[in-house]
């Protein structure tokens, strides 16, 4: 064979090789094109990597907290209540310290005028007591060491709060004396914590309540998959009350759920919070987006990679 014409064959070839080889990459319809799965498809809902992980939505379902409907006067006005609650200071099987057994301890709710006789009872072995923010209280009710507010092993304490106007809003409460030192704040690395809410008049009122507090890497000290999981039906008013404790700063996020920033006009779906404050808010579950498993978690990268993440789960 001439040179010349082997010369031809061979481009000829390159040719159609270059031609095929751009075809597929260009023009040729993908699997996914003509109806087919792709070779490497998973489940919705979450990301492909080198090796795809289908993920399923679990945790430990909540209880939520159900907001009691004050009486109200003709006119319109709330009957000032005394509040008289009892919390039990013990130790579960987990090893955790709580109020009346559960982590975060029970949900109080109060209104403006209100005052509260708080009976706190020690099972543990240690020095206990509730120290709150926000309403108004005695020095002999700080439930500090050096005011000697406090619950021996065994014995009890009573406390007294006032919920004078002006307090209304997400507040908290925790022990202030297990630890070393005047600190205390062994307690609340360990469970000894909760949720105080004062309402006003003219508040909305949830269907239901929902507490997260944010420590360490935890919520209500659990990581993924064992953080509180939330559920609620399409169309219910659901509360949040988010409570920060320990070392670090956290930054609150809810997916696909929006609410009104307190105290301005901005929409949010995101705030940061510091060590010891508390906020709320209230949302319509699946408003605009429908039933689904929306995730909550903190947006700091190193505590959501260590499991400071869960489910808000809205059914239809």
């Amino acid at each position: 064979m001439k040179y010349k014409e082997k010369m031809g064959k061979i481009f000829l070839s390159l040719g159609c090789l270059v031609t095929m080889t751009l075809a597929g990459a260009l023009g040729a319809p993908s699997r996914a094109e003509v109806g087919q799965p792709p070779a490497s498809s998973t489940s919705a809902g979450h990301h492909a990597g080198a090796s795809a992980v289908v993920h399923t939505v679990t945790g430990s379902p909540a209880s939520p907290f159900i907001p009691v409907r004050r009486e109200m006067t003709p006119q319109g006005d709330f009957v000032a209540k005394t509040h008289r609650i009892t919390l039990v200071a013990q130790r579960t099987g987990d090893g955790s310290l709580t109020y009346n057994g559960t982590v975060p301890g029970p949900t109080i709710e109060i209104y403006e005028g209100d005052e509260v006789e708080l009976t706190l009872i020690n099972q543990l072995d240690v020095d206990v007591s509730v120290h709150v923010h926000g309403v108004h209280y005695k020095i002999d009710s700080d439930g500090t060491r050096h005011t000697r507010s406090f619950a021996p092993p065994g014995g009890r304490y009573v406390y007294r709060w006032v919920a004078a106007p002006g307090t209304g809003g997400y507040w908290h409460y925790h022990d202030h004396v297990i630890g070393p030192g005047m600190d205390g704040v062994r307690g609340i690395e360990q469970g000894l914590y909760g949720a105080l809410i004062v309402r006003k008049p003219g508040d909305s009122l949830p269907d239901k309540t929902f507490v997260l507090v944010m420590q360490s890497v935890w919520f209500n000290n659990k990581r993924y998959p064992h953080t509180p999981l939330l559920e609620a039906k399409l169309g219910e008013r659901v509360e949040f009350v988010v409570v920060t404790h320990g070392s670090r700063f956290h930054t609150f996020h809810l997916h696909g759920h929006r609410w009104l920033d307190r105290g301005t006009n901005r929409i949010i779906d995101t705030f940061t919070q510091n060590a010891g404050e508390s906020s709320g808010f209230q949302v319509i579950a699946g408003e605009g987006v429908g039933p689904g498993e929306w995730m909550y978690h903190c947006h700091v990268h190193d505590h959501l990679e260590d499991g400071m993440l869960g489910f808000f789960v809205v059914r239809p």
